[in-house]
């Protein structure tokens, strides 16, 4: 699978228009072009994250139908949901550019049912399962990278790619010696996961932050979404902007 670039919080099409001006033709790296559905929103009710979670009818016409990018929505299902109908929903509010899901840990309950995604999997057809491995994951293991990677085994041949991620959005900076402990025994432990860190890039810090990942994980994914957004919770363009121009002299 081609490892991406990704800016999640995206919540317009002129926003994921300004930002692809800057992608090469061929890039080396996808753009991963997050989109987070509100189960708020999406039950009609208000959401309390309005400037980052789009209305729900307005999420398919975010993604750009273009071979640079892959369009993922991020979902964080709630307590108690059948999880393979909310699946499929965040699939098909996608629309036809949605190329698959983000699975963001519902509080309590970080690891979802794998036959689950076994049959959000069947109905959907999905290109990628991208499963976040977040600050209550990493808590359910005490934080040993060994035991996380044998629950992230378990989802082997069913999502494609997991996400060590202990910001979850916040902009806490990436903990380079921490990513990588986790990084070793999850390629370990199930080496056909895609593996995707996070945790407060931007353009000002990815060197600093991501430097000591390198040479030996550059390949793989990167998402960005708390430090890329203004006073407002706005996505900021100029820093996506900014951002995906330093990832990708770094990462070529």
């Amino acid at each position: 699978m081609m490892p991406y670039i990704g800016i999640t919080g995206f919540t317009s099409p002129d926003e994921v228009a300004a930002v692809l001006a800057s992608l090469p033709d061929a890039p080396e790296r996808l753009l991963m072009c997050g989109v987070l559905l509100s189960n708020a929103l999406l039950a009609g009710e208000p959401s309390d994250a309005a400037n980052r979670c789009p209305a729900t009818d307005a999420i398919a016409g975010i993604f750009a139908d273009d071979p640079r990018c892959l369009n993922l929505v991020h979902y964080r299902p709630q307590p108690g949901a059948n999880l393979a109908d909310a699946l499929t929903r965040a699939s098909e509010v996608g629309g036809p550019n949605c190329h698959g899901v983000q699975i963001n840990a519902t509080r309590g309950a970080p690891w979802p049912e794998p036959s689950a995604l076994v049959e959000y999997r069947r109905r959907s057809h999905p290109q990628r399962i991208v499963l976040q491995a977040g600050r209550e994951a990493m808590a359910s293991v005490n934080g040993d990278a060994i035991a996380l990677a044998g629950r992230c085994a378990e989802y082997a041949g069913i999502v494609t790619d997991v996400l060590v991620d202990a910001s979850e959005g916040l902009g806490r900076p990436l903990d380079a010696a921490a990513s990588a402990r986790y990084l070793s025994a999850i390629a370990e432990a199930a080496p056909d996961l895609g593996l995707v860190v996070a945790g407060g890039l931007c353009a000002d810090n990815i060197y600093e932050l991501l430097s000591p990942l390198l040479p030996q994980w550059g390949h793989v994914s990167i998402d960005a979404e708390g430090r890329l957004r203004d006073a407002d919770d706005v996505l900021d363009v100029g820093a996506a902007v900014g951002y995906l121009e330093a990832a990708e002299r770094l990462l070529k």
